[in-house]
């Protein structure tokens, strides 16, 4: 259907209304009720102005585009959109002229492009120094693809007008802007006051509005293309997209945020039935079990085995320890690898090692101490050992750390052991010290760790596995994810290096014979 079509349909359908509303308000003038009507009219009008007033001066009238940064994303990659965001507020207006102006949209992206890849490369080379030719086409394919759906939810009649429609929609404006003008000076001559009154509030009041509700939207939208752009830079510089398009979609699917299931009585009544989709799939949690030797790392691996655990499968990890493979009914699957430790004195380099090799495959990782151990030098040693491997690591995220404190019934008095304890509020001895030793242990620890929980995992007797260690646990699953995807993007972009040049060069060598047999048939 043509566009000519479509104007003269809209138009048919909407005469009728007009049609009624005209005869409506002769009626109501004939018979003189006009007058009261006009109040009640009047209120509902006013209301209306003054919220969008309201709205409009304080930019409030439109959801906000800023977003919360991914749980995957590092320290440098939250300093990135520290830039975004200022170059987005740096825009207090904008106009049709520039919106309208692909000058401006290509200078607006390399500006931000370089303030991005300073955070990445300090070294001040330009954005693109650094970066390769499927980076860049990644990037820019995957913003396209964001600001295209973008336009096409927001804009009507996107997907009907070419450019030089919505330039002839906007001259159109600018002619009826100058027949009001003249409608207005015609007015003056015959009555000028009233028409000065009626000038006056057209605009100041109505116009207005309506031109800041105009600048309202203008601004969203392209507020919106900066922080789609600054995502995907964010994106191309950490190497993220050295996958490309279509395998980071996948990894981000992969390792996200579990899909919600619709219930079936919740689809639309009368809508063609889709057939079922396949089970989503959950990714296995992986969890290192990192602390000295005897810290009971093992008995707290069995007692969170024996948590009715469906299937339990052991494979040793050379050099590093064992891992098992669990799946608890409706619940997540979890792999927990059980390192060998390290001696009272520190990890040795041997040691170090394993525990950060342990580290760098896990989500989540769960340090287990003793809490009679007072000193703890060595733990936070081989804590700090941690953080300087992740630091000089900057693609990578170090998984959350949660702190087990083991063995809590050989604290003061030993010879009670009555569990359940409230250590938090309770006043019975057993409590005041586990609450003491936590509180200890906090000290030393400090934010090397993101939780602290006190635990028996003593055969029989445990304590504080289900009510407490595993809710800390799950706390920690979305940050856990992050880590996740980070991992799985960098073991990406490291795999099969030279395995892709060779097909790239057996590739490149079939078309350039291909284009020297044409020339030498031709």
């Amino acid at each position: 259907m043509s566009k000519a079509r479509i104007a003269l349909v809209a138009l048919l359908f909407l005469a009728p209304w007009f049609f009624l509303i005209g005869v409506g308000s002769y009626h109501l003038w004939e018979t003189g009720w006009l007058f009261y009507a006009w109040w009640p009219m009047f209120a509902f009008f006013a209301v209306g102005y003054l919220l969008a007033w309201r709205w409009t001066r304080r930019n409030k009238l439109f959801a906000s585009t800023d977003a919360p940064p991914p749980n995957y994303w590092t320290d440098r990659d939250k300093l990135a959109q520290e830039k975004v965001d200022a170059k987005a507020r740096s825009f207090e207006s904008i106009s049709m002229d520039q919106l309208s102006d692909p000058r401006h949209y290509s200078e607006v992206a390399l500006d931000l492009a370089e303030q991005v890849a300073t955070i990445y490369y300090p070294s001040g080379d330009t954005a693109f120094d650094h970066l390769t030719l499927p980076e860049v086409l990644a990037c820019v394919e995957l913003a396209a693809a964001d600001l295209d759906e973008l336009v096409q939810k927001y804009i009507p009649g996107s997907h009907m007008f070419a450019v030089k429609d919505f330039k002839t929609a906007r001259k159109a404006t600018d002619w009826y802007k100058i027949s009001q003008n003249a409608y207005w000076a015609g007015s003056m001559l015959l009555n000028p006051l009233q028409a000065g009154v009626r000038w006056a509030a057209s605009r100041y009041g109505l116009g207005t509005m309506l031109d800041k509700l105009q600048g309202n939207i203008l601004l969203w939208f392209h507020t919106a293309f900066v922080q789609h752009l600054g995502y995907y830079l964010i994106e191309m510089n950490s190497g993220r997209l050295k996958v490309g398009v279509k395998r980071y979609r996948e990894i981000m699917q992969q390792h996200g945020e579990p899909p919600v299931e619709v219930p079936p009585g919740d689809s639309a009544r009368g809508a063609s039935v889709a057939p079922p989709p396949a089970p989503p799939v959950v990714n296995r949690v992986s969890i290192a079990v990192l602390g000295p030797v005897k810290a009971g790392k093992s008995s707290l691996v069995n007692a969170l085995i024996g948590l009715e655990a469906a299937t339990v499968d052991a494979l040793p990890v050379e050099h590093v320890g064992i891992r098992y493979q669990i799946n608890f009914p409706g619940g997540q699957p979890l792999s927990i690898l059980d390192t060998s430790g390290y001696g009272q004195e520190g990890a040795n380099e041997y040691e170090f090692a394993a525990a950060t090799e342990a580290a760098q495959q896990s989500d989540l990782v769960l340090f287990v101490t003793t809490a009679t151990n007072p000193g703890r030098k060595s733990d936070v040693d081989l804590l700090d050992r941690l953080l300087a491997w992740f630091a000089e690591r900057p693609q990578m995220k170090r998984p959350p750390v949660i702190a087990a404190v083991n063995q809590i019934d050989l604290l003061s008095p030993k010879a009670e052991w009555n569990p359940p304890y409230e250590w938090r509020y309770g006043n019975r001895p057993k409590e005041t010290t586990i609450r003491d030793c936590v509180a200890a242990v906090k000290e030393q620890l400090g934010n090397r760790v993101v939780d602290i929980v006190p635990v028996c995992a003593r055969q029989g007797e445990s304590f504080s596995i289900v009510e407490g260690l595993i809710p800390a646990l799950a706390a920690q699953l979305d940050e856990a994810r992050g880590s996740a995807m980070l991992r799985a993007f960098h073991a990406e972009s490291q795999s099969d290096q030279l395995k892709r040049l060779g097909k790239q060069l057996v590739a490149g060598g079939k078309k350039a014979l291909g284009i020297l047999w044409q020339n030498w048939k031709k």
